[in-house]
């Protein structure tokens, strides 16, 4: 689902692809324009229950896209990125979870949906950095050794790790592609959701 994502932004939401036209990766390869998202973009972009593959419903924590703009977006990014948040234009968030657990226990198995916007790639590469380095930090003091994943997104930049404690796993994945930067995390999966998780 996190293609899907870029997928939308990069092709749906921001005009021209940020890509290049024979399909090369994005890895490297900054766009002479880079991508930018209004905040009905970055609505758009967030995935929607049409879009939600199956056994996954929306979640207990903000079950429908929300997007906030100004002080309220300057909210959300500032504690996740440990950053000014400079030129941010629009912040998203939703979230989704396993149906199976939600209906037997009560208690889904989520992943959290996050898309920021900024006006610039530098001011997104900016928080990209913050935000990669505080989720790494907070990792730290869980107990266990975060395990790298790799995405392979054709994004500009990217950050993957998961951790396994007392056998369900918490996965985080940071994406940068032009001045969007797309965070998710998925906790209190196990190993069947994991391999099934819309990551």
């Amino acid at each position: 689902m996190a293609l899907a994502v870029l997928a939308a932004m990069l092709t749906g939401c921001g005009g021209e692809p940020a890509g290049h036209a024979n399909g090369d990766s994005l890895e490297g390869h900054e766009s002479a324009t880079p991508l930018t998202l209004s905040a009905e973009q970055v609505r758009v972009a967030i995935p929607s229950g049409g879009s939600l593959p199956e056994g996954w419903i929306g979640g207990s924590w903000a079950s429908k896209p929300q997007v906030d703009e100004g002080a309220k977006a300057a909210k959300e990014c500032g504690p996740d990125t440990q950053t000014s948040c400079a030129g941010l234009t629009a912040y998203g968030h939703r979230s989704v979870e396993t149906k199976e657990n939600a209906e037997s226990t009560g208690k889904g198995a989520p992943v959290h949906f996050h898309v920021y916007s900024f006006d610039t790639a530098e001011n997104a590469g900016v928080a990209f950095k913050g935000l990669a380095a505080n989720k790494r930090k907070q990792a730290s003091k869980g107990g266990s050794a975060p395990a790298p994943l790799t995405i392979s997104a054709g994004a500009d930049e990217t950050d993957a790790f998961s951790e396994d404690v007392s056998g369900e796993y918490s996965v985080e994945v940071m994406m940068r592609v032009g001045g969007v930067v797309v965070y998710l995390n998925g906790y209190n999966l196990n190993r069947s959701d994991f391999s099934a998780a819309p990551l």
